[in-house]
């Protein structure tokens, strides 16, 4: 996506009205992780994949799938999924990484491809993904 002001205005619309929702509307679907201390540099990912009712479950065995590997990843800080609680077909997932450097490598792992390869066939709208740099 070009970051231009609308693109601009549209993303951090959207973010702050998703971090001021995403408490009361979804719930947590793994276990909490020890939490590490973020740098200067570290990066959040708000990563949300969408699918029918009748392929709700198959989609949150992938998304599960993916939570007990990612975090044992190098630069990995936190990596929680969130399931809607008024949309079943909808998680979203909310990670923090070291670097952006770490979360490309993260985007190689064999278990995010095979994850990726299966999103393709179960998702029913385009996955959204915002990345963000922490200001304070």
């Amino acid at each position: 996506m070009t970051i231009n002001r609308r693109n601009f205005l549209k993303c951090t619309t959207g973010t702050a009205i998703f971090a001021a929702i995403v408490p009361v509307s979804s719930t947590l679907l793994s276990f909490t992780q020890k939490k590490q201390k973020m740098s200067g540099n570290s990066l959040t990912v708000v990563a949300i994949a969408e699918t029918s009712a009748d392929k709700a479950e198959e989609l949150k065995s992938v998304c599960l799938g993916l939570i007990e590997p990612t975090r044992k990843e190098k630069g990995c800080i936190s990596y929680d999924l969130y399931q809607d609680t008024t949309n079943p077909g909808k998680f979203t997932f909310i990670e923090n990484w070291q670097s952006k450097e770490h979360l490309d490598v993260h985007l190689k792992a064999p278990h995010f491809v095979a994850a990726a390869a299966a999103f393709s066939k179960i998702v029913t709208k385009e996955l959204s993904v915002i990345m963000l740099n922490k200001l304070t």
